[in-house]
């Protein structure tokens, strides 16, 4: 573990729940997504999109994503773009070719264990995210959670936490907020949340998370270490 700004164990040990990302974070999906991305893109004749375009991009909402390749005149295409690739996604996921990031379901009963709230803040879409969770077998750990089509503002604006903070009535200073990319990390420190960064090689990103760890399964056992 890193912190990356002075902080301490005491504001760790105050909060009241977790707010998970979900792609990057907990799941082991974003090659899913790129390939998910670029086959709907193929349906409708755009070939010229290849994973270096995307990769940088995953973590914003569907939508923001086709904006910033192709401009808003791209949204008169979009609802089939992004049926055909939710129907992509689900094939990779049924095909095994998307799972848990080890640690995580150690983690979530960990969090329960302690007494934490636990909550999900992510871009996909409502039907699609608890497709997700139960296929994965994690549902039952997830006490909120809050999908890219109930907020106007895709991640990195902060609205996605601040609605799952207010589901869960708790401030954002009590909740910690986990993410793999800038896009989690950007509005948790904006809303005051402690902001902890997995799953990234680079912990060096701007803004600055209040902690980093290499990989999820290191927060288990800082957790683990510190809180039992």
């Amino acid at each position: 573990m890193t912190s990356t700004s002075g902080s301490s164990l005491n504001e760790l040990r105050s909060v009241k729940a977790f707010i998970f990302d979900l792609d990057g974070t907990l799941i082991d999906s974003v090659e899913a997504h790129i390939k998910s991305w670029i086959a709907a893109l193929s349906y409708v004749g755009i070939r010229n999109v290849n994973e270096n375009d995307l990769r940088p991009l995953i973590g914003l909402s569907g939508k923001d994503i086709m904006i910033k390749l192709f401009g808003p005149n791209i949204m008169s295409k979009f609802p089939r773009i992004r049926w055909l690739k939710d129907r992509a996604f689900l094939k990779e996921l049924g095909e095994g070719r998307i799972t848990l990031y080890p640690g995580v379901t150690k983690l979530l009963q960990l969090l329960k264990r302690l007494g934490y709230r636990v909550a999900i803040a992510s871009s996909t879409p409502n039907h699609m995210l608890m497709h997700i969770l139960d296929f994965l077998g994690i549902m039952q750990y997830i006490d909120v959670f809050t999908c890219g089509d109930e907020v106007v503002r895709g991640k990195p604006h902060p609205e996605i936490f601040i609605k799952t903070v207010n589901k869960l009535h708790l401030k954002p200073e009590d909740v910690v907020i986990v993410g793999d990319t800038v896009y989690d990390v950007k509005p948790a420190n904006e809303i005051n949340s402690i902001s902890i960064l997995v799953n990234n090689p680079n912990q060096d990103v701007n803004p600055r998370p209040r902690y980093y760890f290499r990989w999820i399964h290191e927060l288990v056992n800082f957790l683990r270490n510190e809180f039992l």
